[in-house]
């Protein structure tokens, strides 16, 4: 399996990309309810399909596009052929590229003498998802805030520009820096003045990390005063924001930042009721999981026999919280726990297939 950090790179020329070839994937049900005999390991996808799969986790959809797009203009046959289309047509459909997808549709149609798949206008997000594990877009800080931290807080920028809540976990940090400061703070800005909501984890150890970097008095790590006044406002915490704000004053000998009043804040890791009792649901974008992100789905198992995991509106998991899924999936097998993963996008569904997901749970692939 490639590194994550370096997926494989394309062929020049696609004569490879026969999709018929031998070791094609192959998944065998049982008629036993919750068990699924999988025949389907890394070795065995086709390197486009896993190469398209770690990009898109990666997040360089445009990379994971023209990997597919090359694939499908070598043409073939065959179940391969079947998943490389399915992964083109759903990667059109999040990256909302509408003409390309019925211009495929068109061409797959008369190809193949087969109906393709039609256009789905994406359901509006609302502030009320269930915020469980990746809520509507989650991203954890682990270890030091410094520059280490750019491609962390890339991501949040990325999320919070799309998205009206979006998670985030800061319990798992050690230290910060000005730098560090420095960059969560126009994240969080951003966040502010795009309207989306961040419900946070941890925010009190940020704050506490962000108070023994200063000291009243000594004009020096700015970036990590603002940043603290920023936190206190997201965590709608006025009187140590007034407290703090006013030290800021006396250091920087300036005039204090003022309170803006917002709506509260939701609480973080709550679950939305749901038709199954039995089903816990995953949602939006989820990126460099720390390692408690899926507790909650833990906590939900426990003392169930079988429990459904809805991927309906998940759009990503990065390699990181994919490995994590992987490993939480693998100890609820453990304890007897039958799991089925329902739903996933088709770059989710090949992910799964190059970590062993679908060795641990039933993975219901999304119709094509």
């Amino acid at each position: 399996m490639p590194s994550p950090e370096s997926p494989p790179a394309a062929q020049e020329e696609l004569e490879s990309l026969d999709f018929t070839a031998h070791g094609a994937i192959e998944a065998h049900e049982d008629d036993s309810p919750g068990q699924f005999v999988i025949r389907e390991s890394s070795a065995t996808l086709h390197p486009v399909v896993e190469e398209a799969a770690i990009l898109f986790a990666n997040d360089q959809d445009e990379a994971a596009l023209s990997t597919l797009e090359a694939a499908v203009a070598a043409g073939g046959e065959g179940a391969e052929a079947d998943q490389v289309w399915a992964m083109l047509f759903d990667l059109y459909q999040l990256m909302g590229k509408r003409e390309l997808f019925d211009n495929r549709a068109l061409e797959y149609s008369m190809k193949y003498e087969k109906s393709p798949p039609t256009w789905v206008e994406p359901a509006p997000q609302t502030l009320g998802p269930a915020l469980t594990t990746g809520g509507t877009a989650f991203v954890a800080f682990t270890g030091a805030l410094g520059e280490s931290a750019e491609k962390t807080v890339r991501q949040l920028e990325k999320i919070v520009a799309g998205n009206p809540v979006a998670r985030v976990e800061f319990g798992k940090l050690q230290s910060v820096d000005a730098i560090g400061a420095g960059m969560l703070l126009k994240a969080m800005q951003a966040a502010r003045k795009s309207k989306c909501e961040l419900v946070m984890s941890g925010a009190e150890k940020l704050a506490e990390l962000l108070k023994s970097s200063i000291e009243v008095g000594r004009q020096e790590n700015e970036p990590v005063w603002m940043l603290l006044l920023e936190l206190y406002q997201h965590m709608a915490q006025q009187d140590p924001f007034e407290e703090w704000a006013v030290n800021y004053a006396i250091t920087f000998e300036v005039s204090p930042p003022s309170w803006e009043n917002r709506p509260p804040p939701k609480q973080p890791m709550t679950v939305a009721g749901d038709a199954n009792p039995d089903t816990f649901p995953l949602a939006g974008e989820m990126y460099s999981a720390g390692s408690d992100a899926f507790r909650q789905l833990v906590d939900f198992s426990t003392g169930r026999e079988n429990v459904l995991i809805d991927c309906s509106a998940l759009k990503r998991m990065d390699f990181v919280s994919a490995g994590l899924f992987l490993n939480t999936l693998t100890n609820l097998q453990i304890t007897g726990c039958s799991v089925t993963i329902r739903n996933p996008n088709q770059l989710l569904y090949a992910l799964f297939g190059v970590l062993g997901i679908n060795q641990v749970a039933h993975v219901e692939r999304r119709k094509f």
